[in-house]
């Protein structure tokens, strides 16, 4: 079985909604076994995911807007040439109180 750490190392790695909570856990795995990283959300995080010295780069997009994931899109492939691996975490919903009636 082939070592987690050598399946990721030097794959462009994509996490949306990877600045925090489970999304940032995520970003740290991926930084440990050595990918590179690129998160996105609609506000840069205080402080970027890193792990070792392995730091996740941050591009804004708001993926309700079809303009912000094209772009988004063309970045990761200008920077990198590539996207091997997307992980979809962003999340999201207006607020609502769960009791209202």
């Amino acid at each position: 079985m082939e070592n987690i750490s050598q399946t990721n190392s030097g794959k462009v790695v994509l996490i949306t909604g990877g600045g925090k909570g489970i999304g940032r856990g995520i970003s740290e795995q991926f930084l440990a076994t050595g990918a590179t990283v690129v998160i996105c959300g609609r506000e840069a995080p205080d402080k970027l995911p890193e792990v070792e010295g392995n730091t996740a780069e941050f591009i804004a997009a708001n993926l309700k807007q079809d303009e912000d994931i094209e772009r988004l899109m063309g970045e990761v492939e200008s920077r990198h040439g590539r996207l091997d691996v997307l992980v979809n975490n962003a999340g999201g919903a207006p607020f609502a109180m769960a009791d209202a009636t």
